[in-house]
């Protein structure tokens, strides 16, 4: 088989359309520390909307 047939036959990128790797033990403790800066983020953005709501109701309240 020639060389631009391998590159353009049916068999090229057949390795890349394979079963996927498993995640490296590094890979996969930066997905937790990713995940629990997600989780940490929400639960700050949740609080921060709950402190506006409570002053926004304050403010109309003493008004």
């Amino acid at each position: 088989m020639g060389f631009m047939k391998r590159l353009t036959g049916e068999r090229a990128g057949r390795r890349t359309a394979g079963k996927r790797r498993k995640p490296s033990p590094r890979e996969q403790r930066a997905r937790m520390r990713t995940e629990q800066a997600e989780a940490k983020l929400l639960e700050t953005e949740a609080l921060i909307h709950e402190e506006a709501e409570r002053l926004r109701r304050a403010t109309r309240t003493s008004a």
